[in-house]
């Protein structure tokens, strides 16, 4: 028996993260298995024996790091709702919902990779997008679609959908501005943090939230 089967658990997980850096630098096509295996010091047949083939691996990395994301999410936003229980406010639930979708992909190293992954995704789709949407969006969405439904009685599951999304998209796009606008000397655009823009993005929301309750009658900061 080799040394890489003797130590199977450590040579998948250096398998792992090896191609997380490599596939995020390089993408799927630009990474060879020669590269991950040199990356994570093991044999070349150890991609085989491991995951079955290149393309296999690359799932388990990008399936990794959103059950990582996922969790943590779902993690923070659950402690709000107990803690917080029917003294929740909106303001109070999408501020965690967007501090604990942004902080884990600007703070991290992995987080950072995961956007980049997700970029050469959209260049080159490889990842099952039902299986992306079964295991990463799905459980937050309906984790925050009840939680919403709580504070705004009055807000159909529909509006509530559509709300939860538009948050994440304006989420999405700050971090792509705080990324962009990085280096420019502009005091219209540096004089907001990402911490900023996702009070506004909070305030913002919420306003719109309080605009299509029919009612009007939900919790007020």
């Amino acid at each position: 028996m080799t040394k890489d089967v003797e130590n199977g658990s450590d040579v998948r997980h250096r398998l792992l993260d090896a191609g997380e850096e490599l596939f995020a630098d390089f993408g799927y096509d630009g990474t060879s298995t020669r590269q991950l295996t040199q990356k994570a010091s093991c044999n070349l047949a150890a991609v085989n024996y491991y995951f079955g083939g290149k393309y296999e691996l690359y799932l388990e990395v990008i399936a990794r790091k959103m059950r990582y994301l996922r969790d943590r999410r779902i993690e923070k936003i659950n402690k709000i709702i107990t803690d917080k229980g029917n003294r929740l406010t909106l303001e109070e639930l999408l501020t965690v919902f967007a501090e604990s979708f942004v902080e884990p992909l600007v703070e991290e190293a992995g987080g950072r990779r995961f956007m980049k992954l997700v970029g050469w995704e959209m260049l080159n789709p490889k990842f099952p997008k039902q299986k992306f949407l079964e295991e990463m969006i799905r459980p937050i969405l309906q984790l925050m679609t009840g939680a919403l439904k709580k504070v705004c009685p009055d807000l159909s599951e529909e509006k509530a959908v559509l709300c939860i999304t538009s948050i994440v998209s304006q989420l999405l796009h700050g971090i792509q501005m705080d990324r962009v606008f990085a280096e420019v000397k502009d005091e219209m655009l540096v004089s907001f943090s990402l911490q900023r823009r996702i009070e506004h993005i909070v305030e913002f929301s919420s306003a719109a939230i309080r605009g299509m309750s029919s009612k009007g009658n939900v919790a007020e900061k």
